[in-house]
């Protein structure tokens, strides 16, 4: 007998974190959710489960949080295939109530089809969120050409995206660059975006740059470029014809002297630099830029860029060359961000043109300086030329015709010389050898390295925001915060409440300042702080739980759950239980002599 009682308490001492965990769901809750997250992201994991336990404070129990994989998310929401149901359901009937999800944006925020109205037009929208007068302003916003009417646009999407919340922003994340004390020239946020001006970088000491990379080059020109890494350097290296300034990061001339634009906001008529050349020392000209364009739209070349142009452009006789140095690139409705088809790579035809018809399109598959193709499709008009390419090093130096340009002011890029190396994961490589001199950077695709690491002598870090957002999703066809007919009040201002109530109840500032150490945001609203026309009036939902019960009572939950739970939760209690079980183990033992 006392072996049974020996043999039940050692089975409970094991079995009882997973009984205790399996009773965590068991919440006096009005409502009760399921939560779904990617588990691809530490920082997700952590913050959706603060949030698995943060819910049960204002009434809505969760009674499921799946940690997935994103085919499995997608087939729950964005991909749903629509076979039980005409929209995207709940969890519990195969869709989503809330998703834990990040979006990545440019510099101008363009949302597409993402709030629109309508499930089954745009999958895209898998919030199902209907709001006629957001949908009327986005297509003011996308199809405005004065940039300043634009951005009111923007703030009015803003402001109604605030207030309804179909998407709860979360924070969004900030990322550290470390880097060689003294580097000047350059702008952070444009680096992060691989649109960065390299003629304005510079080591006073040596003018050179080396760069390491955490994952290997693959693209070996613009028309395989896929990779944010390859677009690094291929930035220096490929001339378009207008390009972000640092600091404002507007649109400026720079192949290009100057554009107008027609009266119905189409016809972009673009002057070319009549002193514009390629690395080669020959002049860029209409047809240059026209060709390059037309690469990207030919579907056997199978540009990663097709599908952009091809939606914007009609054909390629939608570029005309009027003269020598002036075209028209006539779009095919309106577009607000027509300045981004600008900045394509120009390359040359001359060169070109001859090795697709004796060699035929593989030559795009090439590697640069070899084969076939040689210097062919890496001889561009940006500040750098391609000196040396392998898949882990990547060597640039000055296009010795760059000062040409009118936007040079007849001055040649600061640098000598432009390296970007592979490392791999070798975290601990790359640090030591940036604090030994080897190189000049940290990037912060080699994993988060917070300020109290780099206290050496000639570093310095830098914070940038990363265009991210993380946020809530929820499921506008829930009954309870999408349409609100399960509430006690049973309208949709009713389920307003219940997602004000939400995001009352996150603690962005602890996510913030415990869960990304200090690299992030407390987040506001979709749209990301560094995204032109960010509306910086507006605040981040405040934590206040209090608040947020007000919200739910508004929403006809009279009775708020006053913190009691049916399992014990505290350290305390389950260190008793554990205690006990000991305790019956020790009797046993003490028994049996």
């Amino acid at each position: 007998m006392k072996k049974k009682w020996l043999f039940f308490a050692v089975i409970l001492l094991f079995i009882s974190p997973i009984l205790i965990a399996g009773q965590e769901t068991e919440i006096e809750s009005y409502v009760y959710i399921d939560l779904l997250s990617p588990n691809d992201n530490a920082e997700r994991k952590q913050y959706s489960i603060l949030m698995q336990h943060q819910l049960p404070k204002i009434g809505i129990g969760v009674h499921l949080h799946e940690s997935t994989t994103w085919g499995n998310i997608a087939d729950r929401s964005w991909s749903y295939p629509f076979i039980d149901f005409d929209y995207i359901p709940t969890y519990a009937e195969g869709g989503y109530d809330a998703l834990f999800v990040e979006h990545s944006w440019d510099l101008d925020w363009g949302p597409g089809n993402i709030f629109t109205s309508g499930c089954l037009a745009s999958r895209a929208n898998f919030y199902q969120y209907n709001n006629p007068q957001l949908d009327a302003k986005i297509i003011q916003y996308l199809s405005e050409p004065d940039s300043v009417l634009r951005t009111e646009y923007l703030y009015e999407i803003q402001e109604i995206l605030y207030e309804d919340l179909p998407s709860i922003s979360l924070v969004y994340p900030k990322l550290l660059y470390v880097f060689k004390e003294g580097l000047t020239g350059i702008d952070l946020l444009l680096l992060t975006l691989s649109k960065f001006r390299a003629e304005n970088w510079d080591d006073p000491v040596d003018h050179i740059i080396n760069y390491p990379i955490p994952i290997m080059l693959e693209a070996q020109n613009v028309y395989r470029e896929t990779s944010d890494y390859d677009s690094k350097w291929m930035a220096a290296v490929y001339g378009s014809l207008f390009e972000r300034s640092q600091i404002s990061h507007e649109w400026e001339p720079v192949i290009a002297t100057n554009y107008s634009l027609s009266s119905d906001g189409k016809n972009y008529t673009v002057y070319l630099d009549p002193n514009a050349k390629f690395s080669d020392g020959s002049s860029v000209l209409a047809e240059d830029v026209k060709y390059s364009y037309e690469l990207h739209m030919t579907p056997l070349v199978n540009s990663p860029d097709y599908w952009y142009l091809d939606s914007n452009f009609a054909s390629n006789n939608s570029i005309e060359i009027v003269d020598t140095h002036t075209l028209n690139f006539n779009l095919s409705s309106l577009y607000a961000f027509a300045m981004d088809l600008l900045s394509f790579g120009i390359l040359d035809k001359s060169s070109i043109e001859p090795a697709i018809s004796t060699f035929g399109y593989s030559i795009f598959d090439e590697n640069p300086l070899s084969g076939n193709v040689q210097d062919i499709l890496i001889k561009s008009c940006g500040p750098f030329m391609l000196d040396n390419y392998s898949t882990t090093n990547v060597e640039l130096i000055q296009n010795p015709y760059w000062n040409n340009l009118s936007s040079s002011n007849g001055l040649q890029p600061k640098l000598t010389d432009l390296h970007f190396i592979y490392y791999g994961v070798g975290r601990d490589s790359v640090i030591a050898d940036l604090i030994a001199g080897i190189i000049d950077f940290y990037d912060p695709g080699f994993g988060i390295w917070c300020y109290a690491e780099f206290s050496y002598n000639y570093l310095e870090g830098g914070l940038v925001g990363s265009l991210k957002n993380q946020e809530l999703a929820l499921n506008m066809k829930h009954p309870v915060f999408g349409t609100g007919e399960l509430t006690p009040v049973g309208t949709p201002a009713a389920a307003k409440n219940v997602r004000k109530a939400i995001s009352h109840a996150i603690p962005r500032n602890v996510i913030v300042d415990q869960i990304y150490e200090g690299l992030a945001y407390p987040g506001v609203s979709p749209i990301p702080k560094e995204c032109i026309g960010f509306d910086q009036p507006l605040e981040p939902y405040a934590y206040d739980l209090d608040l947020a019960v007000e919200y739910m009572e508004d929403a006809g939950f009279d009775t708020i759950w006053n913190g009691t739970v049916s399992y014990p939760t505290s350290g305390f209690t389950i260190s008793v239980m554990l205690f006990i079980l000991v305790g019956l183990a020790y009797l046993s033992f003490t028994g049996r002599r």
